[in-house]
């Protein structure tokens, strides 16, 4: 049985002239949305992104894209990653460009986290888990880059070190991509951060 569609959901569908019956369904009490009308959203409101290949490694299938999308003055930073774990598309590049933008306009629209992508559906399992969609290593790892990026000095870096720890550990088998970026971003900071305090 679907569970209700939270009221800001059925606000930003209105107006953006969608009929939920038509652009959602109910994946295991997870909304997720048709690829089209995320499409049909981001040209509605002039969302504009560039898109740069993290990884691509076509003999193994693998491909993380990052998309920097646009929106009225907001910006946000996504991924999108396709491997055989996670996909049993053909066509990992334009899976993981998918992922990507799709995420990136939900975010810059306010539906994230109440509405997902179909193609952020883990279709590489089967239902028989009664899998939903929910947070995504991606997304957790996108979190942590921004307290990176903000962390002042090494001792709060650190302690975000080690509130991601767990995640940065799963992500590191399940978005390796995403993972290895994120590793470089702490890694970069923290030396960054170092050199200030040794210079004070």
């Amino acid at each position: 049985m679907a569970k209700p569609l939270d009221n800001r959901v059925k606000e930003i569908l209105s107006k953006l002239g969608f009929d939920p019956k038509q652009c959602l369904w109910d994946c295991h009490g997870t909304w997720v949305m048709y690829h089209r009308y995320i499409e049909i959203a981001g040209a509605k409101n002039s969302i504009a992104y560039d898109l740069t290949e993290i990884e691509t490694n076509s003999k193994d299938g693998i491909v993380c894209i990052k998309c920097i999308a646009k929106r009225n003055g907001d910006t946000v930073i996504t991924y999108g990653e396709a491997s055989p774990k996670n996909t049993k598309n053909a066509y990992p590049y334009a899976m993981a460009e998918k992922r990507a933008v799709d995420r990136a306009i939900l975010k810059l629209l306010g539906l994230h986290g109440f509405v997902y992508s179909e193609d952020e559906m883990d279709l590489s399992q089967t239902n028989t888990n009664n899998n939903k969609v929910g947070a995504s290593d991606t997304d957790v790892l996108e979190k942590f880059q921004k307290e990176i990026e903000v962390s002042k000095n090494a001792k709060v870096l650190k302690g975000y070190g080690q509130m991601y720890k767990k995640a940065m550990t799963k992500a590191k088998s399940d978005a390796p991509a995403v993972y290895q970026h994120t590793k470089t971003m702490y890694e970069d900071k923290l030396k960054e951060l170092n050199g200030k305090e040794s210079n004070v």
